[in-house]
């Protein structure tokens, strides 16, 4: 009988072994972890570096080679700057959209007013017009304030080469690679100076096409991937080892979630903006961003990107911890392990840093 019982006593031991075992495991699936989050903000200062080191950012963009010795020493991924669009002139909207431009980013304002009142001044306008910055847009007419160079007048892109070159001068060859934002339309369809709508009646009579939005969307799409795969062909050309990592914007109004077309590395595409998505949206965005990632390029993957503004008194949307912490969750249940996000300092403030360190945070 003895010997029965501490038999049992065995078996019981094992089964409350294997029990939490399983309790173990369940508990990590029940409460998965993002494995990198790449990060729209720069290690400034020692201490910077270190708490967007334990908020759990992996990669980050640097400018300088202090910033980029700082990324390292605390095990993140250095990029080396961000490249923006260049060419011979800025591009061309239509009169309404210029008018808008100048609207939002008020232009009619004294120069010299104090960024603080201008602001007091550019929130409450952008807020009447539903302006999003660039993201996915809920009006018929939406622009961004700044001012993109018109890429598709840069032939054989001239500007574009000279501008890197520039950029890579001086770039360690042992960085992660380099950031790419901004290749998009201030207007979110494309532009309209002389020498783009040449190219687009060429388009149409080389393929005898009608103009229609559809083809209109076509040519402008086109070109936008053209010239994100040039600039990154470029790149790779003066290092191969670099990786790229792109935030697809602006919005691309016909075609939110094209940039599975680019040959970004990596590739960030937005599932929340600043402006709250709901949680259909945010599941549904994240599954086509990580299902089409390699529909063009096999060695591409897809990063679903969140803006987050922690200022309450912008017109740049709003999320509190809470919510942020809900995007997070959402795009983890939609399959979701790398994320992006921007504004990246706003990681390190009290109650996103937790928040982050949470969910991202290396142990």
């Amino acid at each position: 009988m003895i010997f029965r019982k501490l038999e049992l006593a065995f078996f019981l031991g094992l089964a409350l072994l294997a029990g939490g075992c399983m309790t173990s495991k369940n508990a990590s699936a029940e409460n998965p972890k993002f494995a990198r989050l790449f990060c729209w903000g720069r290690p400034v200062s020692e201490a910077v570096a270190e708490r967007f080191a334990a908020a759990g950012v992996t990669d980050i963009m640097t400018v300088n080679r202090k910033q980029y010795d700082l990324a390292r020493k605390y095990g993140m991924n250095a990029y080396w700057g961000c490249f923006t669009p260049a060419g011979p002139h800025r591009q061309v909207m239509s009169p309404e959209e210029e008018k808008l431009q100048a609207y939002l980013a008020g232009k009619d304002l004294d120069r010299k007013m104090p960024r603080v009142e201008r602001m007091k001044i550019l929130h409450p306008r952008r807020a009447e017009k539903q302006h999003r910055y660039g993201g996915e847009p809920v009006r018929d007419v939406d622009v961004i304030c700044s001012d993109i160079a018109c890429f598709i007048s840069d032939e054989d892109l001239a500007l574009t080469r000279k501008k890197l070159d520039r950029m890579l001068e001086n770039a360690p060859a042992d960085a992660a690679g380099m950031f790419l934002d901004f290749l998009g339309y201030m207007n979110l369809r494309g532009c309209y100076c002389e020498k783009c709508l040449a190219k687009y009646r060429k388009y149409l009579a080389d393929k005898k096409l009608q103009d229609t939005s559809e083809n209109r969307t076509a040519f402008y799409r086109a070109k936008l991937v053209e010239y994100y795969n040039k600039v990154i062909d470029h790149i790779k050309s003066r290092h191969p080892n670099y990786k790229i990592a792109v935030h697809i914007y602006p919005d691309f109004r016909n075609d939110h979630l094209y940039g599975n077309r680019t040959s970004a590395d990596y590739c960030g595409q937005t599932v929340s903006w600043y402006f709250k998505f709901d949680d259909a949206k945010i599941r549904k965005y994240t599954g086509f961003v990580l299902n089409h990632a390699k529909d063009h390029f096999a060695n591409a993957e897809g990063l679903p990107f969140i803006g987050l503004s922690a200022d309450p008194a912008s017109s740049l949307g709003y999320k509190t911890p809470a919510e942020i912490e809900h995007d997070l969750r959402t795009i983890l249940s939609a399959g979701g392990r790398t994320v992006m996000v921007c504004n990246g300092h706003d990681i390190l403030k009290p109650g996103y840093f937790e928040v982050f360190r949470k969910y991202c945070g290396r142990k």
